[in-house]
């Protein structure tokens, strides 16, 4: 298969496109940024703010049968709200029509479950059928919750047409990745609310790697959500990840977090609820479609987060197949 991977110049692309270039598959990268890894196994184009006769060339030059869009949350948190709306939704829409124009065979896209929100009342495992109840406290989520919304969309509307599907991993980590919770968990102090201690799943990035392979070789659409192996509480992650907790009452942490964001030290509020309220999802319908299972301990999988760099030169020993 040849295979556009959107946000190609990410770590976790770079993982996903060495699995499959070892699989005998023809790999092609798009992203908004450029590509800053040597070792990417195949031709890459890089694109400005979405422009959509770029993209649309893409498709037209290098006629892709499958979609892999990772190219999720561009800009990050750190971006302007209507920025963000435009690159991860409207850009994703622009996608999904350019993978039914061509007729392409597949679509993978992968989400996140911060969509489900962090409430008291969730359900002990939340499955893919639970209300995405994330913008109810907060609006900065919105774009991934109509991104969520658009790629569900498209796949009920489709599903006969172009076989999609949307993956909801929990928090990823892994030696090579960095995001705002792997990061927080490496720094020499990580915040915990004071009387609260949720319980958290994590997702090595080897097991999402081997994930994603598999699913791409599929032929059905669905909405799977996807976790590692067992949860932890928070506290317990802390410690295991080797950082040393500071104890915040919620009262103060909150107004904290929204003076930093003025300042642009970005960090998204919303994550202090996950670490106020369970967010235990179940992954059973991924698990019962294919023979994926996570090979990595909860345990494990926090540790890894000291092992390499995450800028290191990736052998290829170290890419789940």
């Amino acid at each position: 298969m040849k295979i556009l991977v959107t946000g190609a110049a990410g770590q976790l692309s770079r993982l996903v496109s060495l699995a499959l270039a070892e699989q005998g598959h023809e790999v092609l990268g798009l992203d908004l940024r450029p590509m800053r890894h040597r070792d990417f196994p195949g031709p890459f184009e890089r694109v400005k703010r979405y422009d959509h006769r770029q993209v649309d060339e893409v498709f037209r030059s290098r006629a892709p049968d499958v979609l892999l869009h990772l190219g999720i949350r561009a800009g990050g948190f750190q971006a302007e709200a209507r920025q963000r709306y435009t690159q991860n939704v409207l850009g994703t829409r622009h996608l999904l029509s350019l993978c039914r124009r061509n007729a392409l065979d597949r679509v993978v896209v992968l989400g996140t479950y911060h969509v489900y929100g962090a409430h008291p009342n969730n359900p002990t495992f939340i499955p893919e059928d639970a209300p995405l109840r994330a913008v109810q406290n907060f609006p900065e989520l919105l774009d991934a919750v109509e991104l969520d919304h658009t790629v569900t969309t498209f796949l009920w509307q489709h599903k006969d047409e172009i076989p999609t599907v949307l993956l909801r991993p929990v928090n990823i980590m892994g030696p090579h990745l960095r995001n705002q919770v792997s990061t927080l968990l490496r720094g020499a102090v990580c915040p915990r609310l004071l009387g609260f201690n949720p319980m958290q799943q994590f997702l090595h990035e080897s097991d999402l790697v081997r994930a994603l392979v598999q699913v791409l070789e599929g032929s059905e659409s669905a909405v799977y959500n996807l976790c590692g192996e067992g949860e932890v509480p928070w506290r317990r992650a802390i410690q295991i990840a080797g950082a040393r907790e500071l104890p915040l009452p919620h009262t103060i942490a909150y107004p904290a977090i929204r003076l930093l964001s003025r300042l642009n030290i970005a960090f998204p509020e919303h994550l202090m609820d996950f670490f106020r309220y369970p967010v235990i999802i179940s992954d059973d319908a991924i698990r019962s479609r294919y023979p994926w299972r996570p090979e990595v301990s909860v345990v494990d999988t926090l540790r890894s987060l000291h092992d390499v760099p995450p800028d290191a030169p990736l052998g290829r020993s170290n890419v789940a197949s």
